[in-house]
């Protein structure tokens, strides 16, 4: 066919509109009439695949990537590759993994398809293997393709980021990028928030003031310079509670922080947790739930709790006392409304003796009760424990969020965090030359 063969001009064209805009209409209308005429064209229905991936018809898209797939022509590997991102987006590590250790039987040189084995792996669990290999694949881009370095050192950031790396981890993998220009704004930013949770104030003041001369309105960014600020005055002792730096380090005040930025960025934090709760909510659990009602916290008297507690509240203030049991679990815990949390803090505020599993020094927000004297309570560093008299603490999640995204996934609804690796034999590493 020559080049101004119609079918040539209409698939070139469903090419050229997929690179500017994948949604448009036309790129389905151009595909289509190829395929028409060419039924067997794996580029065409490669292009309709991606345009569908691209509108969040997922179902579409992965019946066309395996029809490429099945097909085992030049076209293999791409439609290999479509099915590991699309099987990632929708969170199927098991079948993105697959689809990951597939593309490297068939091509070992490039450095991006380790890199996504490792984001896979470390976002199905195995957080050691998968940033371990991202580093390995950010040294092969070094030594293959050093003009793509800029780009992998910013993917590795966006990964470590993705898959939980903690501040030590991920600020690092931040600053390399940044250094290379290959970081956005919001990676700068979330670097900022790292140096905090490392109790490296001056850091993250200076890069906050840096964004805000880029952008002066940046809510975050002022938090950020603020609390930085607040910091160096409580570690130099001009803060009026007197807060040595190991009581605040004690509170995990900055790891918190931390985290709740990260998550938020990720979509899989308290607030987006309890939205997708509600999707998935068995009705005779909803008729328990008060509607939500935070009241403002007043000047002075009781505190209602901090940030977890006001996010639950806001959500649905309190469960009806005894109903518990409808959350399904062992145990029947159930909500407390922000009347009971703002009596109890008064009880227990006006005689700390009496409240010995309690203490005045300690963080600690209770939001869920048995109704029989236990409660789940979020204490230091974000954890959810079970709080019994005269017993120590139990672990019950590592934060209030996890706790939902549990009952999330126990109602059938979408898990996006990661989860537990499968087994399959993994290729030993990327490639020494």
């Amino acid at each position: 066919m020559t080049a101004d063969d119609p079918v040539e001009r209409d698939l070139d064209l469903a090419w050229e509109l997929l690179g500017v805009q994948p949604t448009h209409p036309r790129i389905a209308e151009l595909a289509l009439r190829v395929l028409a005429d060419q039924p067997e064209r794996s580029s065409a229905a490669m292009a309709l695949a991606d345009h569908h991936h691209a509108c969040d018809e997922i179902d579409e898209a992965r019946r066309l990537f395996l029809q490429v797939a099945g097909r085992r022509d030049r076209w293999f590997t791409m439609a290999a590759r479509a099915l590991r991102t699309l099987e990632l987006g929708e969170n199927d590590h098991a079948e993105a993994l697959r689809w990951a250790h597939t593309v490297l039987d068939e091509v070992q040189e490039d450095w991006d398809d380790w890199m996504q084995l490792g984001r896979i792996e470390a976002r199905s669990g195995a957080h050691e293997t998968g940033w371990r290999r991202i580093d390995d694949a950010v040294a092969l881009c070094a030594r293959t393709a050093p003009d793509d370095l800029p780009e992998a050192l910013g993917q590795r950031a966006e990964y470590l980021l993705a898959s939980f790396a903690p501040p030590e981890r991920f600020a690092p993998a931040a600053e390399e990028a940044i250094r290379a220009s290959a970081a956005d704004p919001w990676v700068a930013m979330l670097l900022g928030w790292a140096y905090l949770a490392q109790y490296r104030f001056d850091d993250a003041e200076q890069l906050g003031l840096r964004l805000l001369r880029e952008d002066p309105t940046d809510e975050l960014s002022q938090k950020m310079v603020g609390l930085a600020r607040t910091m160096q005055r409580i570690v130099e002792g001009a803060a009026e509670d007197d807060i040595t730096l190991e009581e605040l380090r004690n509170t995990g005040v900055m790891e918190m922080s931390w985290r709740q930025i990260r998550d938020e960025q990720l979509g899989i934090d308290l607030p987006s947790a309890l939205v997708a709760l509600d999707a998935v909510m068995p009705d005779d659990l909803r008729a328990t739930l008060r509607p939500g009602a935070f009241p403002e916290r007043p000047a002075e008297g009781p505190r209602v709790g901090a940030m977890v507690a006001k996010d639950l509240l806001t959500w649905h203030d309190g469960q009806q006392p005894g109903t518990g049991a409808a959350w399904g679990l062992p145990e029947p815990f159930r909500l407390m409304s922000a009347a009971e949390i703002i009596a109890m803090n008064a009880e227990i505020e006006a005689d700390q003796d009496a409240h010995p599993d309690w203490p005045e020094n300690e963080i600690w927000d209770q939001v869920w009760t048995d109704d029989a004297g236990a409660y789940l309570v979020v204490i230091a560093f974000g954890a959810l424990v079970k709080r019994r008299p005269g017993h120590p603490d139990e672990p019950v999640a590592p934060s209030m969020a996890d706790w939902i995204w549990d009952r999330v996934a126990a109602f059938g609804g979408t898990d996006p965090r990661p989860g537990p690796l499968p087994a399959p034999d993994a290729p030993g590493g990327v490639p020494a030359h």
